[in-house]
């Protein structure tokens, strides 16, 4: 039989479960480490009530396992180093068992969920891999798990409509390097997250955990291996839409990272989100064929942008916005921001929805925070500015479903402002 890492993890850990007393008369202690997969917390410490257990536990990393006595505790997370509880849980720990306490980060908060890690090995030739969806903001996933050369479309998926804050059941797969790809549910085309070389190995038991990003839509990869170390599989990619907001349908043309978003977007237009390899950028941006440049350098992975155009000819501006695309926290409502990208027009623009403002004196090629609203079919939309008299924008009856994220971008010059209402997710 082949020794892998994760025996030898095991063997270590047998006498930590045997040591120390304090557990059931029925068997040894318990153990329990942490998982720091929560984005937006660079080190936690891991507390049983109020005893330091685990202290400075990185992201993206794990504790060692600590000895505890068969029984309920009440675990407790706290930024390193601080006395503020961020997530507090009752968790049982059983005896001669070791557990992982799971930390993540979701919907605007520190979660945690307690892995027990007692699977059996698999058959020898074979690894066990599961999925646990940690993002809500990404919703329902499925997850391929194919040859590295298999096609998308051909292929079936491994696991189908994963819910959120979900775990799904483990799968005997042969031993070797697979191509795991993670899609919105039920759609190939959406894809969040490609992992092109997962190695896994014989009798591996590991679970990959998908986890929330800036933008809300693609997701990263954590692997956990039971008992042993964890692996980061980070998305390498953004997402990027051309805006094309011109005097005189002008035509906006822009390339980055060797990904063309539109060869020709004629304005008033808004471009479709492109996936774009993260990191290090190299734009190109053009408005009737003027170079433009924007000063961006880099972009996040996982992030959702858009990068406007405005203006005319060598006066035109591009600039990169970023754009949260994550659902509204509250079921029954709905996310609305405005983006001001008519050109020439210095005064900033508002935003009201039924009367009530949702975005206030928004300057020139920036964009208001999303605000989260009740949903509603009959809604009143009006965009004005202080030196224009009426409304730049107004629209009634307009419908913006709970769960959705929209966008109205105020495009055009100031003698032709138009209005472009659009649906991000």
């Amino acid at each position: 039989m082949r020794f892998t890492p994760w025996m030898a993890a095991a063997l270590a850990l047998a006498p930590l479960l045997q040591a120390c007393g304090g557990g059931s008369s029925d068997g040894g202690d318990g153990a329990v480490r942490l998982i720091n997969a929560a984005d937006g917390y660079s080190s936690l410490d891991l507390y049983s009530s109020d005893t330091s257990l685990s202290t400075a536990v990185a992201a993206d990393s794990a504790g060692g396992y600590i000895a505890l006595g068969a029984g309920t505790y009440t675990f407790k997370l706290k930024r390193n180093g601080s006395s503020t509880t961020s997530s507090s849980s009752d968790r049982t720990v059983l005896a001669d068992t070791a557990h992982t306490l799971l930390a993540y980060s979701t919907n605007e908060a520190l979660k945690t969920v307690f892995l027990t890690d007692n699977e059996a090995a698999p058959s020898s030739g074979t690894a066990k891999l599961r999925v646990f969806n940690g993002a809500a903001e990404a919703g329902a996933l499925d997850v391929y798990v194919t040859a590295p050369d298999a096609t998308l479309a051909e292929s079936t998926a491994t696991v189908s409509a994963l819910g959120t804050e979900r775990i799904g059941a483990y799968s005997e797969i042969s031993a070797g390097t697979y191509r795991v790809r993670i899609t919105g549910s039920g759609d190939k085309n959406d894809l969040r997250l490609d992992l092109p070389a997962v190695a896994l190995a014989d009798q591996q038991i590991a679970t990959l955990v998908l986890t929330a990003t800036p933008g809300g839509v693609l997701v990263h990869g954590l692997t956990i291996n039971q008992k042993s170390a964890v692996t980061a599989q980070k998305n390498g990619s953004a997402r990027v839409r051309l805006v094309a907001g011109a005097a005189a349908n002008g035509n906006a043309a822009a390339t980055a990272n060797g990904v063309v978003l539109s060869a020709g977007l004629k304005s008033p237009a808004v471009g479709s989100y492109t996936l774009v390899p993260a990191g290090a950028l190299a734009l190109t941006v053009s408005l009737d064929g003027t170079a433009l440049s924007t000063g961006v350098t880099t972009l996040t992975a996982g992030a959702d942008n858009t990068l406007i155009v405005t203006g005319s000819g060598a006066g035109g501006t591009a600039v990169m916005l970023n754009d949260d695309n994550r659902p509204a926290l509250t079921a029954a409502n709905t996310k609305l921001r405005l983006v001001h990208g008519v050109g020439g027009l210095a005064s900033p623009v508002t935003l009201t929805a039924d009367y009530s403002a949702v975005a206030t004196d928004i300057a020139t090629n920036t964009a208001s925070a999303p605000a989260s609203i009740a949903a509603s079919t009959t809604m009143r939309l009006e965009a004005t500015t202080p030196t224009v008299t009426g409304s730049l924008y107004l629209a009634t009856d307009v419908t913006l479903q709970a769960g959705k994220v929209y966008t109205l971008f105020m495009l055009g010059d100031a003698a032709a402002p138009v209005g472009v209402l659009r649906r991000d997710r």
